[in-house]
């Protein structure tokens, strides 16, 4: 993000929006040609909030934590100018100037022609003008909005920090089905970590703007942001719609839904480091065994010996006590017993191919009832993931000859192989289930189960 020190073009401007990233301008933002006294001929019905929190004022998006007062506008500005008189905190929170294609008047529809619309905006494409002003210090919630945005400062300073949408999982979105269902539910200023560990890390991926009067920031739709405002602050802002947003009014909907959820699916199954964070499945202490997942890797797999070659005397130090690691979990499977925490799936996570490929054969010949209680009994899903992440980079840096070769050998071991196979997937897709109730809480602050 960066500042601009002079108005870009509407060209310029089109591409800045097109990039989705916020953007500062400074010294363009948009005034009221008459200044404060022009506000005064209105009355509005403002919405104010009822909870405080040290110096400032909460602006929350629940409406259960408003209270919606009706005030002559002169009055609201008598209040507001003659500080020390009255004991009443109030914000002026999104109060329409404009609402195209609205058949009723908005509040402040008199201002319209007291607003001059920053110039690199497509007035015609603007479709809500809203009005801000703080009467004290205050601060919204966290949360996005489904417009593309321009916040301008006509009086006072405005503190914004923003987040990309990716961002979502440290800062806890509120469930679909809420009143605020864009807002995070995180208390920012005094954060509970043991509820809202993630929140820890939001700062990192944050960015932070001052926007005095006379200036703008561009808040891209989607992006996450909360602003503090200084005392006696005044600010306009214009929404309008992208093009991505009218997509989505579509018959598409539902197929537009479903490859967002895959695309946010198949994110989260790669991403071998969350495995261990998100099941918490895998804790065995790496260091016990002496493990180092980069010391054997390799890009071919085609030189390594057949499997009448292999035994365990042939396995290197680490090989054997992956492998001791593995068969100590089937046997107490094998007993009708679990294993603690997921030694295996600590396994598959920290073995080369090479080196795991040379174990399953080494159990092929050694070991066969145990290879097949290991799939068919003793996999918990996440160990099946991994399983055939490594089986997919075999066969990305293995011939086809060889790769089908091992195959040969590793399902010989199994009277039908199809249903070791069916084992894999049924755990596979547990594994999936697990990731989508992650996703669904992350992102969408939605718990399937």
């Amino acid at each position: 993000m960066g500042e601009n020190w002079r108005p870009p073009s509407r060209d310029e401007f089109r591409e800045m929006a097109a990039r989705n990233i916020p953007e500062g301008f400074c010294g363009n933002g948009p005034h009221l040609s008459g200044g404060i006294q022009p506000l005064a001929v209105s009355n509005i019905l403002r919405r104010t909030s009822s909870a405080s929190n040290g110096e400032h004022r909460w602006f929350y998006g629940d409406i259960r934590s408003h209270e919606r007062v009706a005030l002559p506008f002169r009055e609201y500005l008598d209040m507001v100018l003659s500080p020390g008189e009255h004991n009443d905190q109030f914000y002026l929170a999104q109060v329409p100037i404009r609402v195209k294609d609205s058949t009723e008047k908005p509040p402040l529809a008199s201002l319209e022609s007291e607003i001059s619309v920053p110039e690199f905006l497509d007035e015609d494409a603007v479709s809500n003008i809203n009005l801000w002003m703080s009467s004290t210090s205050s601060r919204s919630s966290i949360h996005y909005d489904p417009y593309r945005n321009v916040l301008g400062v006509v009086m006072g300073q405005k503190k914004v920090t923003l987040w990309p949408p990716d961002a979502a999982p440290y800062l806890y979105p509120k469930p679909l089905y809420g009143e605020a269902s864009n807002h995070s539910e995180v208390n920012f200023v005094e954060p509970d970590y043991q509820k809202y560990p993630r929140f820890r890390d939001a700062s990192k991926h944050s960015l932070v703007l001052v926007v005095d009067a006379g200036s703008a920031v561009f808040i891209p739709e989607a992006w996450f942001h909360q602003v503090d405002s200084a005392a006696l602050t005044i600010a306009v802002n214009f929404w309008w719609a992208s093009k991505q947003s009218y997509a989505f009014d579509t018959p598409m909907d539902s197929y537009y839904l479903r490859r967002i959820l895959m695309s946010l699916l198949d994110a989260e199954k790669v991403n071998k480091q969350q495995l261990s964070m998100q099941f918490t499945y895998i804790v065995l202490q790496r260091s016990m065994l002496g493990w180092n997942p980069h010391v054997d890797v390799e890009g071919d797999l085609d030189d390594v010996q057949g499997v009448e070659d292999l035994t365990v005397n042939s396995l290197s130090s680490l090989e054997t006590k992956q492998l001791h690691v593995i068969l100590s979990c089937v046997a107490v499977a094998v007993n009708n017993g679990n294993c603690e925490d997921d030694p295996v799936a600590n396994v598959f996570l920290n073995t080369s191919p090479r080196s795991l490929r040379r174990i399953f054969l080494t159990m092929v010949t050694t070991f066969p009832r145990s290879l097949e209680a290991l799939v068919l009994h003793a996999l918990s899903p996440v160990a099946a993931e991994l399983l055939t992440k490594q089986f997919e980079e075999m066969d990305s840096i293995a011939s086809e000859a060889s790769q089908g070769e091992f195959y040969k050998h590793f399902y010989s071991v199994f009277d039908d192989s199809s249903v070791a196979m069916a084992a894999l997937l049924d755990r596979k897709e547990a594994f999936a289930s697990k990731a989508l109730d992650s996703v669904m809480e992350k992102f969408l602050g939605y718990k399937l189960h």
